[in-house]
């Protein structure tokens, strides 16, 4: 019988797991916008790049930290992101690919 330790499993903590073209609809004006993750974590929504510093990034969330000092918080699940907190305006917006609903 062998007492050898199982490997675990690899965490999704790759940066790439974030990195693609997301869409949101904000709830009070029901407008679509696109938010953009690059390779090397640049931020745009609507094609206006954020300044941002990548302040955590785990296999559940990246969060972003804006030159105001809010925090941007993309959440995910073990498959994609699925959403993100914009603490400036203190709201969660549900994000998905543009091919999800197209």
């Amino acid at each position: 019988m062998s007492l050898r330790k199982a490997k675990p499993t690899p965490k999704n903590d790759s940066p790439l797991f974030y990195v693609g073209t997301w869409q949101f609809t904000d709830p009070h004006n029901q407008r679509r916008h696109r938010l953009i993750i690059s390779p090397s974590l640049d931020v745009e929504i609507d094609n206006h790049p954020l300044h941002v510093q990548v302040k955590h990034l785990s296999e559940q969330q990246l969060t972003f930290q804006d030159k105001f000092g809010y925090h941007l918080t993309i959440h995910a699940n073990e498959r994609r992101p699925i959403s993100f907190f914009d603490e400036a305006d203190d709201c969660t917006y549900p994000i998905a690919s543009p091919t999800d609903n197209a």
